[in-house]
């Protein structure tokens, strides 16, 4: 959380991570190297969340099929991933009016 104590705000960063998301086509992260660290380290098959960066982009870019091919995970997370972008959001717009 160390961009968050030093000032950046929660929201830009979630927007940054969503619109990277969205403009990266899944195909793209399949291609690249497998750098799950809790299977090299732990010598696992798969992990729980293998698969989830792949599963997310391919969810923003309207893939469903191909998102929960990647990992089924993906139904819980990009919901999360949205609902605190957008109570992010609207929390640093109210706020603004406030003139907080």
């Amino acid at each position: 959380m160390a961009l968050f104590a030093q000032g950046i705000a929660r929201w830009k960063v979630l927007a940054i991570a969503v619109a990277a998301l969205a403009a990266v086509p899944p195909e793209v992260l399949a291609r690249g190297p497998d750098v799950c660290l809790w299977k090299h380290l732990l010598h696992l098959s798969a992990c729980p969340a293998c698969g989830s960066t792949r599963a997310l982009a391919a969810f923003f870019h309207g893939h469903l099929r191909q998102a929960l091919a990647y990992n089924r995970n993906v139904v819980v997370t990009a919901p999360l991933l949205l609902g605190m972008l957008l109570s992010d959001a609207a929390r640093a717009v109210r706020n603004h009016w406030r003139g907080d």
